[in-house]
């Protein structure tokens, strides 16, 4: 099967992996954290801001891909507290609002940068 590598300058640069790999019908994002795509710094808000600005660049990176939100199937959601859960779901929420994907969300230590959140998806085309 052919591997596509998916890019976007709508989403943050990535270091020394892709945003994104196409592989047949199946898109697999990297996991993303609050990174500014212009300035590919952090941005150091509260969960929810974290949160909204992940699915936006995971969105962009879809987008790039030919894909869209709706097409998510699996998600894994790496939190830093599981008390800032319900917070991360009422942004999460806004994204998948309709037949939400499959989904885990773990509480994790150590995430990049010392952010919050971090976000990965599977699609499809």
């Amino acid at each position: 099967m052919k591997r596509e590598l998916i890019y976007t300058e709508k989403a943050p640069e990535p270091g020394n992996y892709s945003q994104a790999v196409k592989v047949g019908d199946l898109i697999f994002v990297s996991g993303q954290t609050a990174d500014d795509p212009e300035t590919g710094k952090p941005v150091y808000g509260t969960v929810a801001e974290q949160t909204e600005l992940i699915l936006t660049n995971t969105k962009h990176i879809l987008e790039a891909a030919g894909s869209s939100m709706e097409k998510v199937v699996k998600v894994n959601v790496y939190i830093s507290n599981m008390e800032d859960k319900k917070e991360m779901d009422a942004v999460y929420k806004t994204f998948f609002n309709e037949n939400p994907p499959a989904r885990i969300a773990m509480a994790v230590k150590g995430l990049d940068a010392g952010l919050d959140v971090e976000i990965d998806v599977i699609a499809t085309v």
